[in-house]
Formats: C-alpha cells, structure tokens, sequence
C-alpha cells in the first residue's frame, strides 16, 4: 500500500523521530482497515475489519478483513474471511458488521446493498472465527433499504440476543436462538431518538432564543444558503410570554451551530395549529425557499434571500390543495437527510454491559464525527445519554468514526479509526486502539487518539515456536498474500522494508534463527534488538532462484530477557522474496 510512515504520524502530532520507534497506531499498516468489531473467544481476541481500497473517493469496500492477537501489540493477520461474493444477492458495499460467538459457532452480521433491495442486512456462519463463512440463508435476515447499516450483535446474561443497527434511526430486534432470524411478534424496534437519550444535535440549542419559554430541539431544520454560504436553523419553540407555539430562526457557521438569534423575536407567530409544527424549508422548482409548518394542513411563507425574513406581500397561507401532495413529498423527503438529524445519534451502535449497566456507544454529529454514549438498565433502554468519549480527530482523522469496546485479560479497550496512514482519509481509514479505564462510577471518560496506542503487552511472545511471518506491531512496505501452500504471507519486501514484533520472551537465550522463504531476486533479512539499528543478532542470506518454500537459518547472539525485535530487509531491487514464518532455538 505504501512505503513510508513518517508522514503518517506526523499527521496525528508533532513528533521527534524516536517517537517513530514507538508507534502503535494505527494497528494495521498493509491495508487500509474501518469499522473494527472486536470480539473475545477463548484466549484469543479477535478483529474483524472492513477494507476500504485504496484511493477511494466513496466508501468502496468489496471484502472484510480478520486479524487476531494474545497480546494486544502484534496482529496476525487472517486475510480475507468474508466478502461480497459470500453473499449472491448483493451487489456492493461491504459495510461494517460484527462477528459473534455461539453454540460452537461464530455469526456474522453485515450490512450489504442488494441487488433488488437496497441496503439490507445477512449473515453468514462457520465453524471458525477466521472462517470459511458461508451465507446460510441465501437472502437478507432484515432488508429495510437506506439506513439499514451497521448492525451490531449482543448476548446479554439470560442468552437473549439483540442486533441494532441504523443512520440516521436506531433499530434493533430479538434474535431468536438460532441467531439467523428475529422474533417476528416483536418485530423490528424503533428507538425513540429523544433529547434524553441522545442528547440534541444543536450546540446550545436550548439557550439560542431568549424569547422562548422552551424549544421543540426535535421539530427542527437546519438548512444551508448558498447565497450567504450560511446555515439558517428552523426550531419550532413556545414563546414565554404569549405561551404560544411559535417558529424562531437563527443563523450560525456549521449545520449543528452554535446559532445566533439575529432577530431577537419569533419569526412565525401565526397560523401554527395542534401540537406539532415541523418547520421544515422546502425548494421550489423556481429555486424559491419556502418554510413551511404543520401536519394535515400545511402552511407556508415565501423566504426572502436573507432567510430570516418572508415576503409580508404574500403573507402567511395553507399551501394551495394542487400543491399539497407536491408540498408533502418534499417535506418527507427531508427525513433521512443530515438537516433532519435532531440528536447526537449518527449510526455504528455498539452494545457493552459491565456491572448490570448497559452501554450504548455510537458515532455522533453532525459530520466529522466524534463517538458518544448512552447508558439505560436494559438493553432495550430506556437510554439516557452521558457524554463525549472521543471527540472529533483533528490532523491525521477522518470524517466518520466507529467504536468497539470489549474487556481482555483484565482490560477494557476501545477500538475507533482515523485516517492517518499515507493516503488515508475519509474514504481510506485505519483501525487504532486505546485502553479504556472507567471512572470509579461507572463512567466512560474522554479519551484521546494517540499514535503510542498499547504501550505494554499483556503477555509476551515465545520465539521458539512456529511465529507467522503476518504477525505484526508495525511494518514498513510490505503487503500480505496468501497461496494453497503456505496460506497467509507476507510479500512485497523491497530493500530498507521492515517488520517489528514486540515482547519477544527469549529467556536465558537464544543460539539460533530460522525463517521460511521463497526467494525472488534474493536478499537478507537482519535480525536486531528494540530499533532499526539496534544489536545484530544474525543475518539470514535469502539466495535467488530458490522460488519454493524453504527454510533458511543464522547462528543468533545476545537474545536474553524481554525485546522488541526488527526484522530487517535488504537487497539489491525489486522484491527480494517472501516470508511465511519464523522460529527461534534455545
């Protein structure tokens, strides 16, 4: 994918070089990797990834990817587990999903474009975390179209399963005990997007309007002017000294404000019937604004250019009974749209429980996303929201986010993405890690993205058993491939490329290294301690013309106690070889 990481890093902070020894984050360096769902199984903590291609200018994902790790600083990488071919019904758009385990088997959930039904959700099963998978139903579990993205499994205490998903609403359904179907006489949940559970997108919505007794946050737009390069937001609000239902417009910078209350007034005081008024500003085929309100009547205002202000001429009027349909249409429309997201919830739900409490984490908005959370004493809710765990990512982010959270050896870990690696951005993303440490009541704090990531193992590597060449904490350069003889390698070495491992055991010592290679033009591979340049165990002489596995060796001095260790590639040109494994002696 690349060659270079210091501009990598330096997208994320200023940063002295040495720091680049220390470099954790993002995890996964050969692909571009988004939307991480980890899960634990047995002693082992699995990843599973989507693969953003490189270049993209959307969101083009055509496989997922698994990894997995005993110690949370190198991965192993398991190549390609599932991908749209899986599935003969889509047609595109390998979304973020989650894997989980049950009754010996692991399930699969994730959001696809079918061919005729929109996006909709499968799932697919195997004998093994890292697969084959294989769509068992042959058709979508839940097809609901737009929105239908993102679903995320859970398991509470009493084995009832739940999978949410959605953006800009939240579902979820009971999942009965077979995992690949839902209790149909619950159906599919709907849940209420309030203020209380997630908190109203509008900064300091509630403090805008002086004038207003209160504000209706989810009966509200929020449109750009293309005239001003401004954003106008329409709140329905109750006037606290009429104590009538009214409509307040103010102006502001982003879509989600702050706002400033430039008129200082009510700008519709009229005509606003029943209990809802739903301003909603609409565009006519003569590109004329209008805003308009109400339900089974619908009344409207002809906009002037300052959008603050509408023609008096005209007045106030019920739109036209030619024009209803026309009117109505429009306004429901606007319903999936980013200006008709009232609260925090974006989308990428992710069920957590710890200590009879329920957590519900989600990206938040508006755009850049920033991750948030919800907490409710069940897992269908209520939910009331909390707070920001991770804002924003400035330098080196990208605009969407996606958290997992799950526990491992006695630690919480928070999985999200940025978009620091060379070409990375909003469209090529990059699975990062930090350790999660819960305030004392339960609490989630703010967490910041840093390039360190994990900075102590939680169990160390034995060298003197079969070590896959794929198992990384960083590289330089190389990519990974697989054949039917040696599965999963790594390939694409070029001179100056490297691969780090740390927390290499080796006790009271080591006297000897081997790696399996086939070998291109040839080369060496240097093995040293803790840097680039740091001791010289040995070097191990890749020969060309020998293009079949075969496994070559070096006498290895000055392996004692605990090491990083950098396995350095050299050569002449081109690709040097490849490499399946390696494997210390004592």
């Amino acid at each position: 994918m690349y060659k270079k990481i210091i501009t990598a890093l330096q997208l994320l902070v200023p940063i002295a070089i040495p720091s680049l020894l220390k470099a954790q984050n993002p995890i996964i360096q050969t692909i571009y990797t988004a939307d991480p769902a980890p899960m634990v199984y047995k002693d082992t903590l699995f990843l599973y990834t989507g693969h953003d291609e490189d270049k993209s200018t959307w969101f083009m994902m055509n496989d997922w990817h698994a990894y997995s790790t005993t110690d949370m600083v190198n991965w192993t990488d398991r190549g390609v587990a599932l991908s749209l071919k899986n599935f003969s019904w889509a047609s595109k758009d390998a979304w973020a999903g989650q894997c989980i385990p049950r009754n010996g088997k692991f399930y699969w959930y994730v959001p696809v474009n079918a061919k005729n039904g929109g996006m909709s959700i499968g799932v697919a099963v195997s004998d093994s975390p890292t697969g084959p998978f294989k769509d068992v139903l042959d058709k979508p579990m839940i097809s609901g179209g737009w929105g239908y993205i993102d679903p995320s499994v859970f398991i509470d205490d009493d084995g009832q399963a739940y999978l949410y998903w959605g953006n800009p609403h939240l579902y979820y359904v009971k999942l009965n005990k077979d995992m690949v179907s839902y209790d149909q006489s619950v159906g599919i949940v709907k849940v209420p997007l309030t203020d209380e559970s997630f908190k109203l997108r509008i900064h300091n919505a509630k403090n805008t309007f002086t004038w207003a007794q209160s504000i209706d946050g989810l009966e509200s737009h929020s449109v750009k002017n293309a005239a001003d390069n401004k954003y106008y937001w329409y709140v329905s609000a109750t006037d606290k000294v009429t104590h009538q239902k009214v409509i307040g417009v103010a102006m502001g910078d982003r879509a989600i404000g702050p706002f400033k209350d430039v008129l200082g007034k009510p700008l519709i005081t009229q005509s606003i019937e029943g209990e809802h008024a739903n301003p909603t500003v609409i565009i006519d085929e003569d590109k004329q604004a209008w805003l308009t309100w109400g339900n089974s009547k619908i009344y409207g205002v002809k906009l002037n250019k300052d959008m603050m202000s509408y023609d008096q001429a005209a007045g106030i009027n019920s739109i036209p009974a030619g024009k209803q349909k026309w009117f109505a249409d429009k306004i429901k429309g606007t319903v999936n749209s980013t200006e008709k997201r009232f609260t925090t919830y974006e989308e990428g739900p992710w069920l957590y429980k710890r200590n009879k409490l329920y957590y519900l984490l989600y990206p938040a908005g508006g755009v850049p996303e920033h991750l948030a959370y919800s907490t409710a004493p069940t897992a269908t809710g209520p939910w009331t929201y909390r707070d920001t765990i991770m804002d924003v990512i400035g330098k080196g982010g990208a605009f969407t986010n996606h958290p997992g959270l799950v526990d491992y050896k006695g630690k919480s870990y928070l999985f999200y993405h940025n978009g620091a690696l060379p070409g990375g951005g909003g469209f090529d993303r990059s699975v990062c890690i930090e350790e999660l440490k819960f305030n004392a009541d339960g609490t989630i704090p703010t967490i910041k993205p840093t390039v360190t990531g994990i900075k102590r193992a939680v169990r160390n590597i034995n060298p003197y058993v079969r070590v896959e060449a794929e198992t990384i904490a960083w590289e330089e350069g190389v990519e990974i491939s697989s054949d039917s003889k040696a599965g999963i390698y790594v390939t694409d070495i070029d001179n100056g490329d490297y691969i780090r491992v740390r927390s290499v055991d080796f006790g009271k010592g080591a006297k000897s290294f081997q790696a399996n290679v086939s070998a291109l033009t040839g080369g060496s591979m240097e093995i040293r301690l803790d840097k680039p340049d740091g001791p010289l165990l040995g070097t191990c002489e890749i020969k060309p013309g020998t293009s079949d596995w075969h496994t070559v060796a070096t006498n290895v001095t000055h392996a004692q106690g605990v090491h990083d260790i950098y396995l350095m590639f050299k050569g002449t040109n081109g690709h040097l070889f490849n490499f399946n494994w390696w494997k210390f002696t004592k």
